[in-house]
């Protein structure tokens, strides 16, 4: 039962410039301000039915504020989120960059917003935000989706191991579902490029999610039977 330890492994792969305290502190970081905007986006929607209800120039005036408050927690949001998964990338550098391009945008807006003191100005900013949006689903679920073949590779790679010390064979016995394992992680990588419209986003993680459930029902396999394997060979 030693080996089916390795199905419950949960953090990711680090790259070896990168430490798990600091995935931890980009995770504790995300939560707070998570926390934080939730607080904001509450406080707008008081702002924003007062407006409704009296109109007055005051009550705009809180709106707007609020809505630039919520605008910036928003974005510092987001980037604590993908701060904490590209330390989950490993060595996937074209995933790490384009999260960076990312979270780089973000605080840049972040350095915008509170220039913006018309409802029109805000208006235009949250236009130009739904169509970069699109782009920041497709790349954070492209970059959770390779963070978890990652974590599944480095599964296969302990197992692996084991088959070594245990002086089992792996071509003759596992190659082969180790390959479909491998297909169905390409699969998973081309659900996510599929092309998105511009203010939609086109949702395909549950898609590539399910080719990763194919892959762990192989590497389930692989795992019973160099647990089978293992036993028989020392009764």
């Amino acid at each position: 039962m030693w080996l089916l330890l390795f199905l419950l492994l949960t953090k990711p792969a680090f790259a070896q410039t990168t430490s798990p305290d600091l995935y931890t502190q980009y995770r504790t970081d995300y939560f707070f301000q998570r926390d934080l905007y939730q607080k904001d986006y509450i406080d707008y929607q008081n702002k924003s039915d007062t407006y409704n209800q009296y109109g007055s120039v005051t009550a705009q005036n809180d709106k707007i504020i609020a809505t630039k408050t919520v605008f910036l927690s928003q974005n510092s949001m987001l980037k604590a989120y993908l701060m904490a998964l590209r330390t989950t990338l490993g060595d996937s550098q074209s995933n790490q960059g384009e999260l960076l391009k990312l979270e780089n945008w973000l605080a840049t807006q972040n350095q915008l917003i509170p220039n913006l003191n018309s409802t029109s100005a805000l208006k235009n900013w949250a236009e130009t935000f739904q169509v970069q949006y699109v782009f920041i689903q497709k790349e954070l679920y492209t970059a959770i989706i390779q963070s978890q073949i990652n974590r599944r590779i480095k599964t296969i790679d302990d197992v692996k191991k084991l088959a070594d010390l245990a002086k089992v064979d792996w071509t003759s016995n596992f190659s082969e579902k180790e390959n479909k394992i491998y297909q169905n992680f390409q699969l998973a990588i081309k659900n996510s490029q599929r092309n998105q419209r511009e203010t939609v986003f086109s949702d395909f993680y549950f898609e590539s999610k399910d080719s990763l459930n194919q892959a762990d029902f192989y590497l389930k396999k692989i795992i019973s039977d160099l647990k089978s394997i293992v036993i028989k060979n020392n009764q």
